[in-house]
């Protein structure tokens, strides 16, 4: 028995002895780090004549009519799912969009690591780059506790602001002034409304922080739900004026229904004093739900 064991032993170390170290190579590049979210807030028509048929970052495909879908007026991609994301190297990143075959927008603009949402807003100019201001909950936060953060009585709203206008001139540019996004406390009464801000007010092409608002459960047992009404105030502190689909002027105001726990960013859009029956799009807010 000895003789095996020590003759065993002798094999091993000859073996590990007539062993080389070898550095094993594999020809790999680093993952995406760049996340982003595409959305097209052009101040035309929602009709298919104006369809983005096609996508393509730094000349790949990423959407089309087959892939991760049309990318619609006053719409996003990737659509499907919430929360998705495409991803590319973070950097110059290039836009190309085809309309029924031909290109009709090609431009660059810098992404950074991390989450983020992009808006093109007029096909001959770069488009603008919002931070996405992910993640969305801080279970640490004074709000909620990490046991019960996803199932609190609040849910999140960001606004971010794309109107246009026509001035004096006729001519269509983006509106100058600011735009203070609101929501009403749902338990505030019908005859003493309360109204809340969503972040501070902002200019065209910018967006507010992600704001807590109250969710108050409009169906007992339920997932946890209920109506929000919203209104939108001028530089000046007035009522936002806007022309409506049948061309009279009123105040803007509308209504979401925010559910417990969700995330989500209001993107305001059109042309305030649209000229209807020339086809300009009335302003109107996209919800776009990012958890």
């Amino acid at each position: 028995m000895k003789i095996f064991k020590y003759l065993a032993v002798s094999v091993l170390l000859s073996a590990a002895g007539s062993c080389d170290k070898h550095e094993i190579l594999y020809n790999t590049e680093p993952a995406p780090d760049a996340e982003f979210q595409l959305h097209y807030f052009e101040p035309v028509p929602n009709t298919a004549a104006w369809y983005i048929d096609s996508v393509f970052v730094n000349d790949v495909l990423y959407s089309s009519v087959d892939g991760a879908g049309q990318l619609l007026p006053y719409n996003g991609v990737p659509g499907g799912a919430t929360g998705r994301f495409f991803a590319v190297n973070a950097g110059e990143t290039n836009f190309k969009f085809y309309r029924k075959g031909r290109l009709c927008y090609d431009q660059t603009v810098t992404l950074k690591s991390g989450k983020q949402n992009v808006f093109v807003y007029d096909t001959t100019k770069s488009p603008v780059v919002v931070d996405n201001q992910f993640p969305y909950w801080d279970p640490t936060s004074s709000t909620a506790t990490p046991e019960t953060f996803n199932t609190d009585s609040v849910a999140k709203v960001m606004f971010c602001n794309f109107m246009y206008e026509n001035d004096p001139e006729g001519n269509l540019v983006p509106y100058s002034g600011t735009l203070q996004y609101q929501w009403k406390d749902p338990r505030s009464a019908k005859d003493e409304p309360i109204w809340h801000n969503v972040g501070s007010p902002v200019a065209f092409g910018q967006a507010t922080e992600r704001t807590l608002i109250k969710v108050v459960k409009s169906i007992y047992n339920s997932s946890g739900y209920c109506r929000i009404d919203y209104r939108i105030l001028d530089e000046d502190g007035n009522l936002l004026r806007m022309i409506n689909s049948n061309g009279k002027e009123v105040d803007y105001s509308d209504y979401w229904n925010a559910y417990i726990g969700r995330s989500y960013m209001h993107i305001f859009g059109g042309i305030r004093n649209a000229d209807v029956k020339a086809g300009q799009p009335t302003v109107a807010v996209k919800v776009w739900t990012s958890l």
